[in-house]
């Protein structure tokens, strides 16, 4: 029974979305706070729209979502958050990134087993605000999707 519990446990810790990873390491930290957006809020976002005809691109983009987490951290948490992708290369993938005066960035995501995006992730770090942003999305991430993310008629 204990092993058996324990295997469940690992499991569910296994599917943990990259957001839980990185504040499970910042718990400690009254700084470092997350905001989630359940599949609920996500389904009360679709409803807002449904009466106007010109959002339902985004209609379409929310549905494909799961959940939405928003961290923010002081900027220095950057490292520490770009390092925990990295030491997990068989999960998360680099996707592309960004660097100015201003601000920087950059993009992972995660594939399941059969191939498909379920996970993506932002690490944006503003130099004006000495903040990082994390975003966090799971859910289907399709080319569809990454389309409006991007805002372009195809990929």
């Amino acid at each position: 029974m204990t092993l058996w519990l324990a295997t469940i446990a690992c499991m569910a810790k296994g599917s943990q979305d990259f957001a839980s990873k990185f504040m499970d390491q910042c718990k400690a930290d009254t700084s470092v706070s997350c905001i989630t957006v359940s599949p609920k809020m996500l389904e009360q976002l679709v409803k807002k729209t449904e009466n106007n005809p010109d959002d339902a691109n985004i209609r379409q983009a929310i549905t494909k979502l799961k959940s939405m987490r928003v961290v923010t951290a002081p900027a220095e948490y950057f490292e520490k958050a770009e390092g925990l992708l990295k030491r997990n290369p068989q999960r998360f993938a680099k996707q592309d990134d960004y660097d100015s005066a201003q601000k920087r960035g950059v993009i992972y995501s995660r594939k399941n087993r059969h191939g498909d995006t379920v996970e993506l992730i932002l690490l944006h770090e503003s130099m004006r605000t000495k903040t990082l942003t994390v975003v966090n999305v799971t859910g289907t991430i399709d080319e569809e999707f990454l389309c409006f993310l991007y805002n372009i008629k195809s990929f």
